[in-house]
């Protein structure tokens, strides 16, 4: 806090109203001004620098001809409304059996490395049906089921 001194009046009135106050700091203060100035320059050089050391080190990855392609495309399993009477569900384009659909996963889920599907369900569907389906998506080796959903009022995909 600056310290309040008074000034020995010049014109040797020693009474006069007008006192001159000299105002004298203590060098323990901390300026910030220059202090924020300065962070604000370390945080732009860090704005700057930071999608840089991102990147990693460049890797030229080993070949191999035997290798499988990796396909991250999502499995989608449909069920559609005719599940009831025929029993069939859709893996992407495909028709197939209830009987067989934890085989047909295991070969949709071979090249994927989660084994993840996403089960897009008819509204209509009862909840056994939808259960007896999870039963065997589970066999087949699915970690997790995706429900796939459309918001209130939307349209249905066909």
């Amino acid at each position: 806090m600056p310290k309040l001194e008074p000034i020995p009046s010049l014109s040797g009135r020693a009474g006069s109203r007008r006192g001159r106050v000299r105002v004298s700091s203590s060098l323990a203060e901390i300026n910030v001004v220059p202090l924020v100035d300065v962070m604000l320059v370390l945080l732009v050089i860090f704005m700057v620098a930071a999608p840089m050391l991102q990147q990693g080190f460049p890797v030229r990855l080993a070949q191999s001809r035997r290798a499988p392609a990796m396909d991250q495309q999502p499995v989608i399993v449909s069920v559609p409304l005719t599940f009831r009477q025929d029993a069939k569900v859709r893996i992407g384009n495909d028709a197939v059996k209830l009987d067989v659909l934890d085989e047909r996963v295991k070969q949709a889920l071979s090249n994927q490395m989660k084994k993840d599907v996403t089960l897009a369900i008819d509204g209509g569907i009862t909840y056994q049906e939808i259960a007896n389906v999870f039963d065997k998506l589970k066999q087949g080796g699915v970690e997790n089921v995706h429900m796939q959903t459309q918001p209130t009022g939307g349209s249905g995909r066909q």
